[in-house]
């Protein structure tokens, strides 16, 4: 299902332009038979119209219907897997290299030191202190049972967030739930309920994109999940 609707979204504006030209297409057929059928004096030569006005009638809802379907998926049925209509681009740097201090030389030292560790731990793990972040659970936690999952989701022009789970050995990432609006030190708007899986280590991520469809480096963290 997931692909298809991958298929749709990206391929929309083409099955539009598609579905228009056979809708002209047809509508024009459908017109030229109207008017046959007016000027047909024979019972048979309006029988003939009729049957393609009957069948212009039929090929113009079926277009209409898929339209309509394909006007479903692109809008509704996306939205259970946010984030597919995007691809993957580069990673927006959020954080800037910071000035060299003025101060002392153990003072700039330090600072140097400090941001080296902070810039370390974000290439690694994509989080950013206040702007993209877990704060529960966190790196290592240990959980159990049903966890409201909080963090702050704070990114310049946000078009929409969501956050998924994995085994440590699985390369499919599982959805958890998502969001659009910006969260700060709160909930996420979700509970993960570890019962349902099996104990283990587990990965969590949040994937955010801004409005303009670019997808920022997913903040991820691992977790482990005990037995009920």
């Amino acid at each position: 299902m997931e692909e298809l609707v991958r298929f749709v979204v990206n391929y929309e504006m083409g099955i539009y332009l598609v579905l228009g030209i056979i809708f002209i297409l047809n509508l024009q057929k459908f017109i030229r038979a109207l008017i046959s059928k007016r000027k047909a004096t024979f019972g048979l030569e309006k029988e003939v119209a009729q049957k393609n006005i009957s069948s212009s009638v039929t090929f113009l809802a079926l277009v209409a219907l898929f339209g309509l379907s394909n006007f479903i998926l692109v809008s509704v049925a996306s939205i259970q897997y946010p984030g597919i209509a995007q691809l993957p681009t580069a990673t927006v740097d959020m954080i800037s290299t910071p000035e060299p201090s003025s101060g002392d030389i153990m003072d700039g030292e330090a600072e140097n030191e400090g941001a080296s560790a902070t810039q370390t731990a974000i290439a690694l793990t994509g989080c950013i202190p206040e702007v993209l972040e877990w704060k529960n659970p966190t790196e290592g936690s240990e959980i159990s049972g049903s966890i409201e999952l909080t963090g702050t989701v704070n990114v310049p022009n946000m078009g929409f967030y969501k956050y998924e789970y994995r085994y440590q050995t699985d390369t499919i990432w599982t959805p958890i739930s998502a969001g659009n609006r910006p969260v700060i030190d709160g909930p996420l708007g979700g509970v993960w309920n570890t019962e349902e899986i099996t104990p283990g280590n587990y990965y969590l991520r949040l994937v955010v994109s801004d409005n303009a469809n670019n997808l920022l480096q997913p903040c991820e963290i691992q977790v482990d999940v005990l037995a009920p």
